[in-house]
């Protein structure tokens, strides 16, 4: 196998072939991977071909010959099954573009056979998962919709609760709090404590999301506590990296840095291992804004510059327009306004596109801060009360009271 951090490829080769389709597979990618022996090629040509890496494009060419090889090589039940697991290990991995083609591509193979229902049911709703992620909230929605009917149609209890927890986290990410809750507790009414404690585990930490997104820290940390000891026990360690990335938010929130920064050390050991790049990017963001409250902007800038690495190549743009905001954030601590101003503003625009006002609303309270320092206090106090609204709506009191308390103290 080439040495491109394809641990996708062996999983599926492993768990679905024998060790002869093995051979055959690597001796297919060993023919079809032949390099160029640059030293016939000018000087010019050669440091242009040889500018952009093109890992992304291999990788995608592999999965593609993958699939055809497996469509020949496996029985249609065996083949549907290998592209079920592959573009869930995708979507883990951030790979959202490959993973959304391999589900689509799975509708296609089985139409409309009553018997497969279930298998459309779980692709649909992992459609619902991609468009979320990439903030297409009515494609998502559409998606996890038919997902659902499906599901209620065959009975499956567990199906119908995981359209309910995804739809729980696409209203949270929307500032529809009180939805998001609502969709968070029946998904729970579904599932039974003995055979489902990974996927309960998973809802708890989402309404844990909730809690501390509304200044509630210690009911937060009761449900992170819950989810915690239910991933434990399954080995489900892709959700101990998130639950320990929310810890570490919930201590954010509360000021306590440096044990916060040990709570995301842990969970970017977990992401780092396990290649889970969407949660790496989230930790690394995390660290930027706590070492831009410690003022260490060199540390705050590094760590932000890699996460937004990780975020344009999984196309994550809620996760970009944050890091811009505590970009603006750490130029404002340096004084240079007229670039912080820029950054804000660039996450303002980004959240607008996506519908994100949680984001917008944070957003628009730095700017306010901003516009404070720099002594333009009409301009500060429109942002301030503009944030203060979407707060409101949000019903997140502890930003409210704290913007409420500023704006007392402004002298126009």
């Amino acid at each position: 196998m080439p040495d491109l951090n394809l641990d996708i490829i062996n999983k599926i080769l492993i768990s679905f072939f024998s060790k002869k389709h093995i051979y055959e597979f690597e001796d297919l990618l060993k023919k079809s991977s032949v390099k160029t022996k640059y030293r016939s090629i000018p000087q010019t040509e050669k440091a242009q071909l040889s500018s952009i890496k093109g890992q992304k494009s291999t990788f995608n060419s592999i999965i593609e010959l993958l699939i055809t090889f497996s469509y020949e090589n496996l029985s249609q039940p065996k083949f549907i099954e290998m592209l079920l697991y592959l573009g869930e290990i995708c979507i883990f991995r951030g790979e959202l573009e490959v993973a959304g083609q391999i589900f689509e591509r799975i509708l296609t193979v089985i139409g409309k056979y009553s018997k497969l229902e279930n298998i459309a049911a779980y692709s649909l709703l992992s459609l619902g998962e991609i468009y979320s992620r990439q903030a297409q909230w009515e494609k998502s929605i559409s998606h996890i919709n038919q997902a659902r009917k499906l599901f209620e149609t065959q009975k499956d209890i567990r199906g119908i609760s995981k359209c309910n927890n995804l739809l729980g986290t696409i209203y949270g990410d929307m500032g529809k709090l009180k939805k998001a809750r609502n969709c968070f507790e029946n998904s729970l009414t579904f599932l039974n404590p003995l055979t489902d404690a990974g996927l309960i585990g998973t809802v708890e930490m989402n309404i844990g999301i909730l809690c501390n997104m509304q200044g509630n820290h210690d009911e937060a940390l009761f449900f992170y506590q819950r989810a915690l000891i239910k991933n434990d026990k399954v080995k489900d360690m892709r959700r101990i990296s998130q639950l320990r990335h929310n810890m570490g938010m919930l201590l954010v929130q509360k000021g306590e840095y440096e044990t916060a920064l040990s709570e995301f050390d842990a969970s970017i050991s977990i992401a780092i291992k396990a290649n889970y790049l969407p949660d790496l990017a989230l930790s690394y963001l995390s660290k930027s804004f706590i070492y831009s409250q410690l003022n260490d902007f060199p540390l705050a800038i590094a760590f932000a510059d890699k996460s937004l690495d990780i975020c344009y190549k999984l196309n994550d743009r809620l996760s970009i327009a944050d890091i811009y905001k505590v970009k603006g954030i750490v130029e404002r601590k340096l004084k240079h306004y007229d670039t912080a101003e820029s950054y804000f503003r660039t996450s303002l625009r980004i959240n607008a596109e996506l519908g994100n006002p949680l984001n917008q609303a944070e957003t628009l309270f730095e700017l306010g801060i901003l516009y404070l320092e720099e002594k333009m206090k009409q301009k500060a106090v429109k942002q301030l009360k503009s944030a203060l609204s979407l707060f409101k709506k949000m019903e997140t009191e502890f930003m409210v009271k704290r913007i409420k308390e500023l704006l007392l103290t402004i002298e126009l």
